[in-house]
């Protein structure tokens, strides 16, 4: 992971998994959101470069995509009502998380079956991420697994989390930065550790 990359995970991370609510079914939504947009927004994009429409690009890739969260939202509401009310203005927040990835916003230019694979891959990996960061939330800070089904909302009670205090830090803002940071900390180590493992491997040789 290189600086720039590492500034754009921290980015997108305080923008959209910590300010919401710590559970699964939340990461759901907004992940499937995300993807949405990404994809979405590679095809505006590539419309925008055919059709040579570049000096009102932006304008026009913003709309298409406040207008796909507002009716993602609308859905929400019509559907499942109870996660619309969760979710609040964090539902508006993939939105900036898609540009903050800014793959999908980069200088160069080729083909879409390229452009494709590309941005999604990016936005998938991130996805796994994400929903791994709202499982754990919601098993450790709640003691339950909450999921979408045709009813709305199903929750899976594990254990009672109010007997185990510490565990209802990770349920809180501050508790989802903690893990944040935890985790940035953790990769970096990591990444660093295989950088030095390569060059002594060069000097060896």
């Amino acid at each position: 992971m290189n600086r720039k990359s590492i500034y754009v995970y921290i980015a997108i991370t305080l923008a959209m998994i910590i300010s919401a609510p710590g559970r699964f079914a939340c990461g759901i939504v907004l992940v499937l959101e995300l993807n949405l947009l990404m994809l979405l927004g590679t095809l505006v994009k590539s419309f925008i470069h055919r059709f040579e429409l570049v000096p009102v690009g932006s304008v026009l890739l913003l709309t298409v995509m406040i207008v796909v969260t507002m009716l993602t939202r609308q859905a929400l509401v019509l559907t499942i009502p109870q996660m619309a009310v969760q979710l609040g203005f964090v539902v508006y927040l993939p939105t900036v998380s898609a540009f903050l990835i800014g793959y999908m916003f980069g200088e160069e230019e080729s083909e879409l079956k390229k452009t494709i694979p590309r941005n999604m891959g990016y936005t998938l990996s991130y996805s796994v991420f994400a929903l791994l960061f709202f499982l754990f939330r919601d098993i450790a800070g709640f003691g339950t697994i909450t999921l979408l089904t045709n009813d709305g909302l199903y929750e899976q009670v594990l254990f009672d989390s109010g007997k185990i205090n510490a565990f209802v830090f990770f349920a809180t803002i501050p508790g989802a930065l903690v893990c944040t940071a935890v985790i940035l900390i953790l990769y970096v180590f990591v990444v660093n550790k295989f950088i030095i493992l390569e060059n002594a491997e060069l000097v060896h040789d």
